[in-house]
């Protein structure tokens, strides 16, 4: 076994041992879908489910790296307010 395919096993491992343990307090559902999704790749493409496992961690790369905040996903709020302001109370 390659030693690439060995850290992602291990990175999986680690990840879904913060879930059963509780260490992510009610993980949301982009959590289970991201390592559930690496999980799948596992078998075949190692690199895509380390790319998973990147998603997985996104919010706590998000506090290293704080450019990344660009790439966060909009409130529904805010979703709201530019809704309105595109549809301009035609509705």
């Amino acid at each position: 076994m390659s030693e690439e395919r060995k850290k992602v096993l291990q990175r999986f491992r680690e990840r879904l041992a913060q879930l059963e343990s509780d260490a992510i307090s009610a993980p949301a559902h982009w959590h289970l879908f991201h390592l559930h999704n690496a999980l799948n790749a596992l078998p075949d493409d190692h690199a895509a489910a380390d790319l998973h496992l990147d998603e997985f961690d996104r919010a706590d790369l998000a506090k290293e790296f704080p450019e990344m905040e660009a790439d966060k996903a909009p409130t529904v709020s805010e979703i709201r307010s530019r809704f309105d302001l595109i549809s301009g109370g035609t509705l």
